[in-house]
């Protein structure tokens, strides 16, 4: 194995056990704070396509 596949495999494993040894409450709030966040960039990704809705009202 590589040395760059050790170094990640050694922050992956290192970050499971922090996952395990925190409070499961504290847990899903980080969860739900990361993933909000990258919901929120990639729904602002999404939406700078140029699509644009019709206004509301006149359609």
């Amino acid at each position: 194995m590589s040395a760059k596949l050790r170094a990640a495999d050694l922050v992956l494993r290192a970050a499971r056990g922090l996952m395990r040894a925190l409070p499961s409450r504290l847990r899903k709030s980080l969860d739900d704070r990361f993933f909000g966040a990258v919901f929120q960039v990639t729904r602002v990704t999404n939406d700078a396509y140029g699509f644009k809705p019709p206004p509301p009202g006149n359609g």
